[in-house]
């Protein structure tokens, strides 16, 4: 009788960590081969509760036809790897491609997700507001790990990392806060406002690179972009977006059915009258708005009239179309998602707002409503007019007076070593702008006791004459940006800084201001910053917009922003040509490439003090918001200069 081997029951280490390990292989494969398209999935699955979405209900395919295409590059079928959307506002990509596609990664364990901000307090508020709404309203609440099986005290559900079933984690970080997870591999990586992104890490180079790396151990990977872009030169959205193959949305004309790209009316159709998005003005309270009846959209090829209602239909017939050819990697596909093919963002709105701009003559506005109402980025000013044009120009009013249409005076001081610069303007209705006096005072700056300290002090305090009262200068701002008793640039912590020690006690007429490129958005012309030692306020002077909207109006002669020089100065009681030194200093810098793909304000003539006192004295008039005034705020306040007057 042949005797059956037995069987041992107990436990072989080596088998049961094979096992274990072949579980585990398991478990992160995707739980079914017939992975639906992204947004198949999301319409199966999403459900969008009101406050978290402009369309709240059930997620359809219907809301954005236009983002079907982009949300589905995130299928692992794709061959796609790069996919970037430089977009408007209110335009639901970051809901329906970012986040139907976060739902499919997880759900059929495609791999981990990092999710990128701008800042750790905006990636907390985008993980409650808005993944956490995902999860839950998704069917995905099951698939969260409560907590780690290896280590009880470890949190797998944190508002910025959550571990799901197989093994797939999701990680909401921070741009400044990337390199902390450089020894982690994620297969989807979504760089969302990509344009926030600082231009590299402290050693380890462009943050572009550090990114990809994360991806290089996967074989399966994709990398989402998604920003409103800003300066042309600069914009990350806008180089990946060049970088791919530039699609842009077509939509037919519901009359001839021929396709193209939605725009404003810039441009003329067969016949020769304009086309694209336009409206009319209407007459109303003795000024002029939109009439929103008037807004329409012209087709180009056969001049019919389209209305917003036609919309919904041309966005489901509409198709992505490639503008360029010659991408730098065929796996790079670029989309550019504009406000007027936005479900949520009106025609009629759009229109509003660039009547806002007063058609594009108010750059600071203007550049508000390329960024984020077009979706386009921001090309700066590239050359300044001629300073002989300036020069010849020049008016008929002496410097120290002040010509009629200047009402309120502003002062700006540059510091240098060896003497003080202090400009005064008058600004008027519209923000026009008037160059009313203009001081050197010669002597050791790093000493508060020489004669040069003194004499900024008695001519911030002369009075001129405005329409007949006699006005003080608003306030004058001083460059601290440099200090001449240290000899260095910019402000140090607690050192003891010669501006702040001169503006004390003296704040009911001096201010500390600060050019910096740090503000971002583009309506922060100025802000107030902390309170530094000695002094209760400070301003940081975003001098690069500031800049734009000068010299884009140095042209004009007369109206809102316009720009006034004097002809002559006072000299031993007689009429002096004021000289071309000033003209030369006004227009001594312009936008240019000032390194291999770097761009920014360069010198073109080796003195440029005049312009910098220019821009702090301007600077200050947006400080107290008189860009705000509106005409019953003018006659207020010239009213009140009349009844100043001796009578």
């Amino acid at each position: 009788m042949v005797s059956m081997p037995t069987i041992s029951t107990s436990p072989d280490p080596v088998i049961d960590f094979g096992i274990a390990r072949a579980i585990s292989t398991l478990d992160v494969l995707p739980s079914r081969l017939d992975i639906p398209l992204v947004s198949d999935n999301a319409e199966d699955r999403r459900y969008l509760r009101a406050g978290v979405s402009e369309q709240y209900g059930r997620w359809r395919k219907d809301s954005v036809p236009h983002l079907i295409e982009i949300m589905d590059r995130l299928h692992p079928d794709d061959p796609c790897t790069h996919i970037t959307v430089m977009k408007s506002v209110q335009s639901g990509v970051t809901t329906s491609v970012a986040e139907n596609g976060i739902v499919l990664w997880v759900c059929y364990r495609l791999g981990s997700i990092l999710y990128l901000t701008s800042g750790e307090k905006v990636g907390r508020i985008r993980s409650s507001s808005s993944i956490d709404t995902t999860i839950d309203d998704s069917g995905m609440a099951d698939l969260v790990n409560p907590m780690s099986r290896r280590v009880v005290q470890k949190r797998a559900d944190s508002a910025l990392y959550k571990e799901f079933e197989g093994g797939i984690k999701l990680q909401i970080a921070s741009y400044g806060s990337i390199q902390s997870i450089k020894s982690n591999t994620y297969q989807l990586i979504i760089a969302d406002e990509w344009d926030e992104a600082p231009p590299e890490i402290s050693d380890q180079g462009d943050i572009a690179g550090v990114i990809e790396g994360r991806t290089m151990a996967a074989r399966l990977y994709k990398i989402l972009e998604i920003s409103t872009p800003t300066r042309m030169e600069t914009s990350r959205i806008y180089k990946s977006y060049l970088a791919g193959d530039q699609r842009k949305y077509y939509v037919p004309c519901p009359i001839c059915m021929a396709y193209q790209v939605l725009t404003l009316g810039d441009r003329t159709d067969v016949t020769g009258k304009k086309s694209g998005l336009i409206f009319a003005l209407e007459k109303r309270d003795g000024g002029e708005v939109l009439d929103p009846k008037s807004v329409r959209y012209i087709c180009q090829h056969c001049g019919g009239e389209i209305f917003e209602a036609s919309k919904p239909q041309m966005l489901k017939q509409g198709e992505w179309r490639p503008t360029t050819g010659k991408p730098t990697d065929p796996r790079r596909h670029s989309y550019h998602s504009p406000g007027l093919i936005s479900p949520f963002l009106s025609w009629e709105r759009i229109c509003q707002q660039f009547v806002h701009t007063k058609f594009g003559k108010e750059v600071l506005l203007f550049k508000d409503f390329t960024i984020n109402s077009l979706g386009n980025p921001w090309a700066a000013v590239k050359s300044a007019a001629s300073w002989e044009v300036l020069r010849d120009r020049a008016e008929d009013y002496v410097m120290g007076e002040v010509p009629e249409g200047a009402l309120r005076l502003y002062g700006g001081v540059d510091v240098q070593a060896d003497r003080l610069e202090m400009a005064v303007w008058g600004i008027g209705r519209g923000m026009e702008q008037w160059l009313i006096d203009y001081h050197i005072f010669t002597g050791d700056t790093s000493d508060l006791g020489t004669a040069c300290w003194v004499s900024l002090e008695q001519a911030a305090r002369r009075k001129y004459r405005i329409l007949g009262a006699e006005c003080e200068i608003s306030i004058v701002a001083i460059d601290c940006g440099w200090d001449p008793k240290e000899g260095r640039s910019k402000d140090w912590g607690a050192k003891p800084h010669t501006v702040y020690q001169y503006i004390h006690a003296k704040e009911d007429i001096f201010c500390a201001i600060r050019g910096t490129s740090e503000i971002r958005t583009s309506f922060d012309v100025i802000k107030k910053t902390k309170i530094f030692s000695g002094i209760t306020r400070r301003f940081d002077l975003n001098t690069g917009i500031l800049k734009e909207m000068i010299l884009d109006h140095i042209g004009d002669v007369a109206g809102p922003m316009a720009l006034h020089m004097p002809k002559w100065r006072m000299q031993s009681d007689k009429k002096r040509y004021v000289g071309d030194e000033l003209f030369r200093q006004m227009l001594s810098e312009r936008y240019q490439e000032i390194a291999p793909g770097r761009f920014g304000w360069r010198k073109i003539y080796d003195r440029n003090e005049v312009w910098d006192t220019c821009i702090y004295a301007i600077g200050m008039a947006y400080a107290e918001g008189i860009n705000h005034w509106d005409a019953d705020a003018w006659a207020a306040y010239v009213q009140g200069l009349k009844e100043a007057a001796p009578h």
